[in-house]
C-alpha cells in the first residue's frame, strides 16, 4: 500500500461472483451467522467496495424511503397534467317520503298523500381554469426534479458512509493483522527469555516482563478484534444486510501522490456535487413559487353542462285514483254547468262526453302513469353555464402571498451561494488533509524501517547477553506505535479521499 502512483486501481476481481456467492449467502437459511465450533471454518462470502454500494442503494431503508418521493413527486406532476381536463360526475339518488300532509311552511299544499318512492340522476361535466392551473406544471415539474436531485444527493451520501465504513472496515483488518504481528514478535522474546533463563544466561525478571508485554499485546489483539466485527456489522447496518465478521473485503488500495490543483477540483464540485445541485433545484422550485403566488390576479373561467331526470311511484295508488276521479268529476260537472248556460244564452253547448270517465280507466291511467320505477327516467332539458369571475381586492393577501413567494426564492439563492461559499472551503480542506495524509505516510515508511532496524539489534544485543529485556520491550513498543501510526496514516489517506470524491461528486481514482 505504499508504492505511489498516480491513480489507484481498484481490484475487484471476481466481482460477479462475489456478488453471487454474498447473494447466495445472504438468502441461505442460517448464513452468515455464528458457526458452531468445527474442523473448518464456513466459507465466507466476498464482498467489492461496488457490491457494497449496489446493496446499500437496494436494501438501506432509509434510503428506499427517500426514493419513495420520487413516485410522490411523478404523482403530483402527472396530476398538474391531467387537471386541464374537465371533470365529469354522474349520480343516481333513492329517496322515499312517507305519506300523510305536505306542507310548506304553515301552509298546507296536499292532504293524505301516499308514501312516494323517488329516482333521479344526474350527469353533469364541469371545466374550470384559472392562474393557478396555469402554473402548476411547471411547478410540479420543478419539485419533480428537485426531488430527484434530493435523492441522487441522497444516494451520494449513502456511497460515501459505504466507503468510508468499508474502508473502516479495511482498517481494522490491518490493525488485527498488526497486533497478531506483535504477538507473534512478543511471543519469540518470551521464548528467548526463557532460554536463556533457561541454561542460566538470563533472569526470572526477563521472563516476567516478556509474559507481560505478550499479555499486553494479546490484550490489544482482542480489542482489535472487537473493532472489526463491530465496524464490519456497521458496515452491514448501512448495506441493509446481516453482514457477520467473516466477510472478505476484496477490494484493495494503493497510496499515491496527488497532483490536483484545488482550483479544477472545486470547479468539478461547483458543477457535480449533489448536494449543491440538489439546492440549485430547490431554489429554481421556489422561482416557479413566484409565479404561482401572481396566478392570484388571473381571472377564473368555470364551464359546466348537466342533464337531468326522475321518476316517482306511489307506494298506494288508492289516494291518487280517488284524486283522479274527483278531478274527472270536476271537470264532467263543468262542462255540463257550462252547457246549461249556454243553453240559456242561445250559444252552442260543448261535447261532455269527452269528459266522460269510469273509476277503471281513471285506476288504469293512474296504475300506468305510476310504473317505471325506478329507472324510466323523464329527461329534464339539458343545463349549461359559463362563469368569468375576476377578483377585484381581496385585501392584501394577494401581495403578501406574492412577496412571501419572492422572499422563499431569494432565501432558497442565498442557500446555494453560502453551500458553494463552503463547497470551495471544503474542497480545499479536503485536498490539503490529502497531501498532509500522503506524506505523512512517506515518514511513517521511514519511522517503521527505523524501529524495525532498532528491534533486530536489540534482540541481537539480549541474545548475547550485551542488553536487557527492558531495551528489546523499548524496541518492541517503538515498532508497534510506528506500525499503528503507519496503518492510521494510510487510512486517513484513503478517508480523505473518499471524502474528497464525495465533495467534488465523482471518482479520482
Amino acid at each position: 500500500m505504499s508504492s505511489h502512483r498516480s491513480r489507484i486501481p481498484r481490484r475487484s476481481a471476481g466481482r460477479l461472483a462475489g456478488t453471487m456467492a454474498l447473494t447466495a449467502a445472504l438468502c441461505a437459511p442460517g448464513a452468515l451467522s455464528a458457526q458452531e465450533p468445527g474442523p473448518a471454518p464456513a466459507p465466507s462470502a466476498s464482498l467489492s467496495l461496488e457490491d457494497a454500494v449496489a446493496l446499500a442503494r437496494s436494501n438501506n431503508p432509509d434510503f428506499l424511503a427517500q426514493q419513495n418521493d420520487r413516485r410522490t413527486a411523478r404523482a403530483a406532476s402527472r396530476a398538474a397534467r391531467a387537471d386541464f381536463l374537465p371533470s365529469a360526475r354522474v349520480s343516481n339518488t333513492f329517496g322515499y317520503t312517507a305519506e300523510g300532509e305536505r306542507r310548506y311552511g304553515s301552509v298546507a299544499i296536499a292532504a293524505n298523500q301516499p308514501s312516494i318512492y323517488s329516482s333521479s340522476y344526474n350527469l353533469g361535466f364541469s371545466y374550470s381554469l384559472d392562474g393557478a392551473k396555469l402554473a402548476q406544471p411547471s411547478i410540479a415539474r420543478a419539485q419533480e426534479r428537485a426531488t430527484e436531485h434530493r435523492i441522487q444527493g441522497a444516494g451520494a451520501d449513502l456511497a460515501s458512509q459505504v466507503s468510508q465504513q468499508y474502508l473502516s472496515v479495511l482498517q481494522a483488518q490491518e490493525e488485527v493483522a498488526q497486533a497478531e504481528r506483535e504477538v507473534s514478535r512478543t511471543e519469540e522474546h518470551r521464548r528467548l527469555a526463557q532460554a536463556r533463563l533457561d541454561v542460566g544466561a538470563g533472569t526470572p525478571l526477563d521472563v516476567r516482563r516478556a509474559e507481560v508485554q505478550k499479555g499486553q499485546a494479546e490484550v490489544r489483539l482482542l480489542q482489535a478484534r472487537n473493532t472489526l466485527a463491530n465496524n464490519t456489522l456497521g458496515l452491514g447496518q448501512l448495506m441493509g444486510v446481516d453482514l457477520q465478521p467473516g466477510a472478505q473485503l476484496t477490494s484493495r488500495f494503493e497510496v499515491f501522490q496527488p497532483e490536483w490543483s484545488a482550483e479544477s477540483l472545486i470547479e468539478q464540485a461547483v458543477g457535480n456535487n449533489p448536494g449543491l445541485r440538489a439546492a440549485r433545484s430547490q431554489a429554481g422550485a421556489a422561482r416557479t413559487g413566484i409565479r404561482a403566488a401572481q396566478s392570484s390576479y388571473f381571472p377564473t373561467l368555470s364551464l359546466n353542462v348537466g342533464w337531468d331526470g326522475s321518476v316517482f311511484r306511489a307506494g298506494d295508488i288508492d289516494p291518487l285514483v280517488e284524486e283522479g276521479i274527483q278531478g274527472a268529476q270536476v271537470r264532467l260537472n263543468s262542462c255540463l254547468q257550462s252547457n246549461r248556460l249556454a243553453e240559456l244564452l242561445g250559444t252552442p253547448a260543448t261535447d261532455c262526453g269527452q269528459f266522460a270517465f269510469t273509476p277503471e280507466a281513471i285506476r288504469s291511467q293512474v296504475r300506468d302513469q305510476n310504473s317505471g320505477y325506478p329507472f324510466n327516467y323523464d329527461r329534464q332539458p339539458m343545463s349549461a353555464s359559463l362563469t368569468v369571475s375576476l377578483p377585484l381586492f381581496t385585501g392584501l393577501s394577494r401581495q403578501q402571498r406574492v412577496e412571501e413567494a419572492r422572499v422563499q426564492a431569494e432565501d432558497a439563492e442565498y442557500q446555494v451561494r453560502a453551500r458553494e461559499n463552503r463547497m470551495r472551503v471544503e474542497v480545499s480542506t479536503a485536498l490539503r488533509n490529502l497531501q498532509t495524509a500522503f506524506e505523512t505516510v512517506q515518514l511513517q515508511d521511514q519511522v517503521i524501517r527505523t524501529a524495525t532496524e532498532e528491534l533486530r539489534l536489540a534482540q541481537e544485543r539480549f541474545r548475547f547477553g550485551a542488553a536487557g529485556s527492558v531495551e528489546v520491550t523499548d524496541a518492541q513498543i517503538n515498532l508497534s506505535q510506528a506500525e499503528q501510526a503507519r496503518i492510521d496514516a494510510v487510512y486517513n489517506f484513503h478517508k480523505s479521499l473518499a471524502a474528497l470524491e464525495a465533495l467534488v461528486g465523482q471518482p479520482l481514482r
